[in-house]
């Protein structure tokens, strides 16, 4: 079992962010135009996201087969207010915006 520090969303956003510098170091000599630059900008940070969502989305993994066994446990209203408030949970928003921003580079560059 792995254990996640506070600085693991840190460090998974600098492996995107290293994962986004080479990919940027090895389109750069096909960039030409202001368009492709810009999508460039939007893959590194969308991977950077991506890396910082996909490790807190391991860590609530963790953290939901840890509370499924005490599940039980909780009443059936808590257990309605908890449904609610487990799909808005950073990971998942972090990982929507990195897709959104990597969308967007896509979008960026559909013009051109």
């Amino acid at each position: 079992m792995i254990r996640m520090g506070p600085w693991a969303p840190v460090a998974g956003a600098a492996v995107g962010l290293l994962l986004g510098i080479v990919v940027v170091l090895l389109l750069a000599p096909a960039v030409e135009t202001f368009d492709q630059r810009l999508a460039l900008v939007f893959v590194v940070l969308g991977l950077s996201l991506l890396g910082a969502g996909g490790t807190l989305l391991a860590d609530e993994v963790r953290i939901m087969r840890r509370g499924a066994q005490a599940a039980e446990a909780r009443a059936a209203g808590a257990g309605v207010i908890a449904g609610l408030l487990n799909g808005l949970t950073p990971a998942r928003l972090l990982i929507a915006a990195s897709a959104f921003v990597l969308l967007l580079s896509a979008y960026v560059t559909q013009g051109s």
